[in-house]
């Protein structure tokens, strides 16, 4: 019906200019010169009004029919997100350093993973907790997702949690305040045991909103003689955003570096992100980056694979 109006209004202006033009060439003749410039203006000015005021209503409609669009979704999806990222980490950020271990290591077919980690937070328990699984049931993880947990970690069930030589924290800040340790506990858990380090968070960081998390870990990877090495890291809370960054020691004579963020699930559409190596050649193989400015579900997986010289 838009388009049958629209025509319409060309056909009059048309007609409307026609006349105008007429009129202007039988100047000789002033009756029909007054009637066709009359008859042409009146076509030419209706013409004009309609087109502008059709132009107008089509706009103003798109307008409005956007604005209900997204009015009906905040009020759809708004209760669904509220309380997703009620509790999710913000500006989340994760720097690891791969390195060999040292010569007379007890453990040599294990490099060695130093992680730092930073997030910010609205809010804090009484108590946080980093927990560290020796097993090999991923099950076992399902046990430590609460709000105290900051970070859970897996090593192999042969492994000893309590050896600081496999899994030693450095620190945990809150608001760049040292955090007190307290004695650790242990669970059993599949296949093998949990140790879990407790730290109290202060009161006024209890009572106020907004708090930046800081911790350092060591941790061992075994890689024995093969030749692909993979590190991975995955969330286990609702993220906004994200940035993974990987050093590699030229020690352990990378020859490829593989930056992968397809394991991940948005929440929304990811737009924007960067993944790649953090240096140009020939130092490629020695970093790389994965950049995410989009929420971030549980579960996903950000993994960097290293294919190395082995003598």
């Amino acid at each position: 019906m838009r388009k049958i109006l629209v025509l319409v209004n060309v056909l009059a202006l048309s007609i409307g200019l026609a006349c105008v033009v007429a009129a202007s060439l039988l100047t000789h003749q002033q009756v029909v010169t007054t009637v066709l410039s009359l008859i042409g203006g009146a076509f030419v000015s209706a013409a004009v009004v309609t087109l502008a005021i059709g132009s107008l209503t089509v706009r103003e409609t798109t307008e409005q029919v956007d604005s209900a669009v997204l009015r009906g979704m905040q009020d759809v999806l708004g209760p669904v997100r509220d309380p997703l990222f009620a509790g999710a980490l913000s500006a989340y950020r994760y720097d690891c350093l791969l390195a060999p271990p040292p010569p007379g290591d007890a453990h040599p077919d294990y490099l060695y993973q130093s992680f730092r980690i930073s997030y910010r937070i609205e809010t804090l328990p009484r108590t946080v907790s980093i927990a560290c699984l020796s097993s090999n049931d991923d099950g076992c993880l399902d046990r430590f997702t609460g709000p105290e947990i900051l970070l859970r970690w897996m090593i192999d069930d042969n492994l000893d949690p309590d050896d600081p030589a496999i899994f030693a924290i450095g620190s945990v800040r809150v608001d760049t305040r040292e955090l007190e340790r307290k004695p650790p506990t242990h669970e059993a858990v599949t296949g093998g045991t949990a140790r879990i380090d407790h730290f109290s968070v202060p009161h006024d960081a209890q009572v106020t909103s907004g708090h930046l998390v800081e911790l350092s870990v060591t941790a061992r990877k075994y890689v024995g003689s093969d030749r692909r090495v993979r590190i991975q890291a995955q969330i286990f809370r609702h993220v906004t955003d994200a940035e993974y960054r990987l050093t590699i020691d030229p020690a352990i004579r990378p020859t490829r570096l593989g930056v992968n963020a397809s394991e991940i699930s948005s929440l929304g559409a990811a737009h924007g992100a960067s993944v790649r190596a953090t240096f140009p050649a020939p130092f490629n193989n020695l970093a790389g980056l994965v950049q995410l400015p989009f929420p971030l579900q549980p579960g996903s997986v950000m993994a960097f694979t290293i294919d190395r010289e082995v003598p």
